[in-house]
């Protein structure tokens, strides 16, 4: 099972516990976000995983997060496109941060044994019995 595969299944298993909200708190910052004010859609292609996150509760209410399983020249991309904010992330280019949207992207590099000795430093229990 490659890298990419690992991620879309834990994120699977987030949504299907019931749990997506809690974890976009965690890892996304989101304040005032509850299960009835935001819709989202995970999806993945080739080389990608990408969240798609609609709200009522921030600025930037159309969100894309796209977990990118290639090799890129930058880490982290920002840009808007027809007002969704996209933020690229180069899985593989990835190293140890203090953001958590980049620890959970660092997380899908690692081996699986070192995986869940990094999750402890960041994720709840509840998202590393997921792992």
């Amino acid at each position: 099972m490659t890298y990419k595969n690992e991620m879309y299944n834990f994120l699977k298993k987030i949504i299907n516990k019931k749990l997506l909200t809690k974890f976009l708190i965690n890892i996304f910052d989101y304040t005032g976000l509850e299960d009835y004010n935001y819709i989202s859609r995970l999806s993945s292609n080739k080389d990608a995983i990408i969240l798609d996150i609609y709200d009522n509760v921030t600025v930037n209410r159309f969100n894309r997060y796209c977990f990118n399983f290639n090799k890129k020249s930058s880490t982290v991309f920002n840009e808007e496109y027809n007002n969704v904010f996209v933020t690229n992330i180069a899985v593989l280019n990835t190293i140890d941060d203090n953001n958590n949207l980049i620890k959970l992207a660092y997380l899908f590099k690692l081996s699986k044994k070192d995986r869940i000795e990094y999750a402890n430093t960041f994720l709840d229990k509840e998202f590393i019995n997921l792992l």
